[in-house]
Parts: C-alpha cells; sequence; structure tokens
C-alpha cells in the first residue's frame, strides 16, 4: 500500500535508508521530507535531502517497486523531472533521469512491527493525533482551550510560519541573483499555480524572465504569446483567429529573444476544474502584468486587503470572453486571499528585512540597487540578515517566544483576511479549535506540518490544555 509508504517516509520510521543503483555506499540524511502532494505528480514537494553532504531540493517519488515508474507511466510526465530522490522498497528496474544519469534511489527498510497496523496507521495520517479521530461532537477535544492561551500559541506560531515564508524567499531572491523583480515574479507565478502546478509555474518564470516580458506589458497579446507559448499550451487553445494570433507573434519572440519552450506536459491539466486551468491561469496572469505598471513597486504599497483586491482583480480582454464562458476572467477574492498571503507577505517582509525601512517609508525598488546593507527590523521573531539572499538564522519550525506585536502592516494584512479554507483547518475545526483570520489559519498550517506530522504533542500546548 503506496499510502502506508508515504506515512513511513513522511514521519521518519523507516528502519534505514539503504542507497542503490548510483548511489551505492553514498551517505543519505533526509533533512526534510517535504510536503504530501495530494493532486496528480511526484508524492512529495519541496523535499530536502543530503547526499554525501551536498544539499538536494526537489521532489521524492515512492512505489514499492522501482519498475512501477514505467508502470504509472512517469518517463513520459514532465512533471517528474523535478524528482531529486526514487524511494521504493524493491530496486527491479532502474530508472533514469531525463539526461541519461540513473535516477538517485534508495531502499525504504519499514520495520516489521507496522505492517500489521498499516491500515490504521494511514487512516490516522488523516486525523489530529489529539483530536480521537478529530470528529464533531457535542464536546470536540478542543473546544476547552481558552481563548487567551490559544492566541498567545498562535501567536507564537505565525512568526515561526512568516520566518519560514521570509527564508524561502531570501533563497528564491539568491536564486534569482539579487534581482528582487524577478524574484517577485517567480513567487508570483508560483501561487499563480494554485498547488497543482506551482512548480511548473515557477519553472516557467526562469524559461520567460521578467525584464524580457516587461518589455512587452503596453502589448497585452504579446505578453500572453510569451506566457501560453513559454508554457508550451498554446496547443490547448481553442482554435480560431486569435489563437494563430498568438502563435505567430510568439514564433517571432522566440526566435528574437532566443528562448526555449517547456516541453508539452509540463502542466498539469487532468482533474483540473476549468477555472484553474492553467491556460486560463496565464492569461489572467497576462491581463494582471499588462494592466499594472511595475507590479512589485505597487505591492509594497498595498494597505488594506480592498486595495490587493482592486489591484489583482481585472476581466480578461474581450478576445477570451467567450471562451471563458462568461465568467469575467477575474480572480476571485479567495483566489485574491492565497496570492495576499503566500506572495505579498513574504515580499514585503523580506524586503523590509533587507532594507530596514517601515511600511511608510518604504522607498521604490525602481530607486535602490540590488544590494544593500541591512538595518536592524522591530519585529518580534524577525531578524536582517548580512548578506544578499543569506538564509534567516532562526529556524523555521520553531516559534519565536518573544512577545509577539500586532503593529507591523503584513501581519495587519493577514489579520483582515477571512481564514482560509482547507482540508488542515478543517481538521483544526471538527477537533473545536475555530479561528477567523488568515493569520490565524497559517498558524494552524505551521502547527500542523511541524507538530502534529511529526508526533511532537508533548511540546504543544493544545495537548495540554484541551
Amino acid at each position: 500500500m503506496e499510502a502506508f509508504l508515504h506515512y513511513v517516509w513522511l514521519r521518519r520510521l523507516y528502519c534505514e535508508l539503504i542507497p542503490t543503483g548510483r548511489l551505492a555506499g553514498a551517505k543519505i540524511e533526509v533533512i526534510d521530507p517535504g510536503e504530501l502532494n495530494r493532486n496528480a505528480g511526484p508524492d512529495f514537494f519541496l523535499s530536502k535531502v543530503k547526499i554525501n553532504g551536498l544539499l538536494w531540493v526537489g521532489s521524492v517519488e515512492i512505489h514499492h517497486a522501482s519498475s512501477e515508474w514505467f508502470t504509472h507511466h512517469h518517463d513520459e510526465d514532465p512533471a517528474y523531472h523535478s524528482v531529486i530522490l526514487h524511494v521504493v522498497e524493491l530496486d527491479n528496474r532502474e530508472v533514469s533521469l531525463p539526461s541519461g544519469e540513473g535516477m538517485p534511489t534508495c531502499l525504504l527498510m519499514v520495520p516489521d512491527a507496522l505492517r500489521p497496523e498499516a491500515t490504521n496507521l494511514v487512516s490516522s495520517s488523516n486525523k489530529l493525533p489529539c483530536a480521537g479521530g478529530g470528529k464533531r461532537g457535542k464536546n470536540p477535544p478542543l473546544s476547552g482551550v481558552e481563548t487567551e492561551a490559544k492566541d498567545v500559541w498562535l501567536h507564537c506560531l505565525l512568526h515561526a510560519r512568516l520566518r519560514e515564508k521570509t527564508r524561502a524567499f531570501q533563497d528564491l531572491l539568491l536564486r534569482a541573483s539579487g534581482n528582487w523583480n524577478q524574484a517577485f515574479y517567480t513567487l508570483l507565478l508560483r501561487y499563480f499555480g494554485f498547488g497543482l502546478n506551482a512548480e511548473a509555474m515557477e519553472r516557467l518564470a526562469f524559461a520567460l524572465p521578467y525584464a524580457t516580458l516587461m518589455k512587452h506589458r503596453d502589448h497585452p497579446d504579446q505578453v500572453e504569446a510569451l506566457l501560453l507559448g513559454q508554457a508550451g499550451l498554446l496547443s490547448v487553445l481553442p482554435s480560431g483567429d486569435y489563437t494563430e494570433h498568438l502563435a505567430d507573434e510568439y514564433t517571432f519572440l522566440r526566435h528574437k529573444y532566443s528562448l526555449s519552450p517547456l516541453p508539452e506536459g509540463t502542466f498539469q491539466r487532468a482533474r483540473t476544474r476549468p477555472a484553474n486551468l492553467p491556460e486560463r491561469r496565464l492569461v489572467q496572469l497576462a491581463t494582471l502584468l499588462s494592466a499594472s505598471d511595475f507590479l512589485p513597486d505597487r505591492f509594497l504599497h498595498l494597505t488594506t486587503p480592498e486595495e490587493a483586491y482592486a489591484l489583482l482583480q481585472h476581466p480578461l480582454s474581450e478576445g477570451w470572453t467567450a471562451w471563458d464562458k462568461g465568467r469575467g476572467g477575474c480572480l476571485s477574492r479567495k483566489a485574491c486571499d492565497l496570492l495576499l498571503i503566500n506572495v505579498l507577505v513574504p515580499y514585503r517582509l523580506a524586503y523590509r528585512l533587507r532594507y530596514g525601512v517601515l511600511h511608510s517609508s518604504v522607498p521604490s525598488l525602481k530607486s535602490l540597487p540590488s544590494a544593500s546593507s541591512s538595518s536592524p527590523l522591530a519585529v518580534a521573531g524577525f531578524s536582517s540578515s548580512s548578506q544578499e539572499g543569506d538564509p534567516h538564522p532562526n529556524s523555521a519550525g520553531s516559534p519565536s517566544h518573544e512577545a509577539p506585536t500586532d503593529t507591523y502592516p503584513e501581519l495587519m494584512l493577514l489579520q483582515g483576511v477571512s481564514v482560509e479554507d482547507n482540508r488542515i483547518v478543517r481538521l483544526f475545526t471538527d477537533a473545536g479549535l475555530r479561528v477567523k483570520t488568515a493569520a490565524e489559519s497559517q498558524a494552524l498550517l505551521h502547527l500542523h506540518r511541524f507538530y502534529c506530522t511529526k508526533g511532537l504533542c508533548s511540546v504543544c500546548p493544545f495537548s495540554h490544555l484541551g
């Protein structure tokens, strides 16, 4: 049962990882097992694995036997090109990377004592350890948590969550060679993938640099052609004069800039709601980039969620009205909230850490060099870094125990956004812990990832206060 192997990998319950194939004899250390992917694509995203001391960050795929890579046709799916490690119980067929090299593979040694409990363990993985199954009832297990105790713990968790997100942006800035516009654009594209196509969108951001795209901001059709063409999605558009026009524009611009498009099939379209199809998201993104002058700078000066909605919501052009079937094309309020949480907040926190300025005195990115000495920032749980793109010195998984402050604009923005509606938040709601804002739901996401899934109930106050 593959779900059982996911459970063992995520909670590090294996006896040993034994490198095989090209990795035979290597030393493997799992820094972070990653995030379980419940959609199409590799089993775990954002995994961090050290192989002979070298840190690899990417996707992990898990099978009972390595031959299942071909049984499931992963060798034909570009979504699996980001896999850094193939974890199997039986290595019975060699798997190769797109380059022709052998796929890094290791054997997952599962304790025999766990196998009889496989079904129960997998079932329990969808519940909170302290919630007795997380079922609704007259007295849900976490309904007795006092408001003051809940608020203090959620504040600590939120600051840890924001440190993690800020550090991730700093890593992205390093990959963008210190270019803030490119780093912002990459983060924006990633979250325009809305989970399922996040990795593909990030690849697109580097395949089509922000500076190149912005040369054509005054020509929305060329922005659309570049995004859809580089994504390999022009072929999925409805046939017609406008699609042919976009194809012609892309052919010319691809030759002009010597662009190499992503392979067709990089983006996941199967089992995707029409509103979340990648081609529709890219048309929405093209409309946003064309309608907003210097978008990274505009994000720095937003003060309320309403201002963010006004900036992000634009109807599609008339050429897409029939294709969009009268939906208007605007990003939904929920989609805007996700962009505000995952793009605006970490981008601004990283920016303020770098330049040591508060919201009221944020200078334009146009007037700043790509690197500058940083100044201390008086925000609980945060400290500045002295080098461009340096990872944050504090641990992403450890909440700050300094007294949190609610005065900085990014936190106030999160408190003005409604609570997120996702599987994790619903687990806590069913267990009797109700939250109202995105600031609180972000704290719960951090709690679940770094405490609940790792069985660290003994250090979580909710397990004692409920």
